[in-house]
This record gives structure tokens, sequence and C-alpha cells, in this order.
């Protein structure tokens, strides 16, 4: 989300009209700078074990729970509950740094 922002902003005045709706959809629901959402799906990738495709589903909508957490996660496969804190706590730190 951060990162479509930043696309988008880049070329501000060129913007068709689906174009400035996303990039209005992107100002109302990014919810990192997109340094942060980068360093969050990395650390995600190499600490958390997550694909990345799904770490930056997570970057983009910060689960604070281990229920908003499995919605991601959904059948593809179990994830221990040390692990899903572990995530949390992870999301937790770029939330709040």
């Amino acid at each position: 989300m951060a990162e479509a922002k930043k696309l988008l902003e880049a070329n501000l005045e060129e913007l068709d009209p689906l174009q400035r709706r996303v990039h209005d959809y992107s100002i109302r629901f990014s919810k990192l700078p997109l340094e942060r959402a980068e360093e969050l799906v990395e650390t995600l990738v190499k600490e958390a074990s997550v694909e990345r495709g799904l770490a930056v589903q997570i970057a983009n909508s910060l689960p604070r729970s281990i229920g908003e957490l499995r919605i991601f996660l959904g059948r593809r496969r179990i994830i221990s509950e040390e692990v899903m804190n572990s995530i949390l706590r992870i999301i937790e730190k770029y939330k709040s740094g």
C-alpha cells in the first residue's frame, strides 16, 4: 500500500480518475510509511519465515491479534501460536517505533 502511494504521488498531475481514486485509498488506508513497511516485510520474511506475499499483506493491514492474523493465513498452513505471537511482537515493534 505504501509503495503504491509513493508511485502514484510521483506522477500526481498525470493521474487518470481511477488512479486518483487508488491514490486517495492509499492515503486513507496506508498504515506505515514506505520505509517502515519495507523493513517490516523484510523482518517478517527473515525472522518469522513468512512468505513475502503474506508478509506484504500483513504489513498492509497490521493485524492486532492472533484471530486477525489467522485471516491472512487461511487454510494454507498451520502455524504454531508461538510463531503467531512472534509475528505480532514484530508488528507491534514497527507500529510503535
